[in-house]
């Protein structure tokens, strides 16, 4: 029997091409525990809030510079650390109300100075003096609307006339950069519900508050 010599040379180059794999390839095994190792470094679980610090489990930490500091949920950012929604007030002993901020600790320190990344709490806010109803709303977190996720208010402010606005303002989170939009309100309320049913959002409850002097 005639070997030739280049299928000689070819089956030798298939067989070292083989063994070279198994040097420089890692165990399966080793791949699927850097995978789930890598999807734990993005998880943010949260665990407790200290002073103006919130704590998350595998170690990670957010200082804020917020007092009555609360934790309300989170809005994947894609491989970032999440969007946090936290609510509280940016002085200690002040007539300021308690707002809501959307942050990602990806983007660094979290922004406070004249009202930034600040929003109003849903629920009901009433005039100071007279107690008449000045604004009211609901608010969602998650997949909001169709293939959108964020934050979205659904608002009914009184008018100077006395007749009522409605409107909504939607926090797109879909992007790295968040991106605020005002929108007129055409029953879009229902297309959140239907979210809500499924799971896919949350309601941020609301409170009572009075406007600020």
């Amino acid at each position: 029997m005639i070997l030739h010599l280049d299928k000689i040379l070819l089956v030798c180059y298939s067989v070292c091409s083989l063994n070279m794999k198994d040097y420089t390839q890692k165990p399966m095994g080793t791949q699927l525990i850097e995978q789930q190792t890598d999807a734990k470094k993005q998880i943010w679980d949260f665990e407790k809030i200290a002073g103006n610090k919130l704590y998350f489990k595998n170690g990670k930490q957010f200082k804020t510079s917020l007092y009555e500091l609360k934790y309300i949920g989170q809005v994947p950012n894609g491989n970032k650390a999440p969007f946090l929604i936290l609510s509280g007030r940016d002085c200690d002993e002040c007539d300021a109300n308690i707002s809501i901020y959307i942050c990602s600790p990806a983007d660094g320190p979290l922004k406070v100075e004249s009202g930034e990344n600040s929003y109003s709490l849903p629920g009901t806010e009433r005039d100071l003096e007279d107690k008449n109803i000045l604004f009211k709303a609901r608010a969602f977190y998650g997949l909001v609307l169709s293939n959108i996720k964020g934050v979205i208010w659904y608002q009914n402010q009184l008018m100077e006339n006395g007749t009522w606005k409605k409107s909504i303002f939607l926090v797109n989170l879909n992007h790295p950069d968040k991106k605020e939009i005002s929108m007129k309100d055409t029953g879009q309320l229902q297309e959140t519900l239907n979210m809500l049913k499924q799971g896919l959002c949350k309601e941020i409850p609301g409170v009572a508050y009075n406007s600020e002097p």
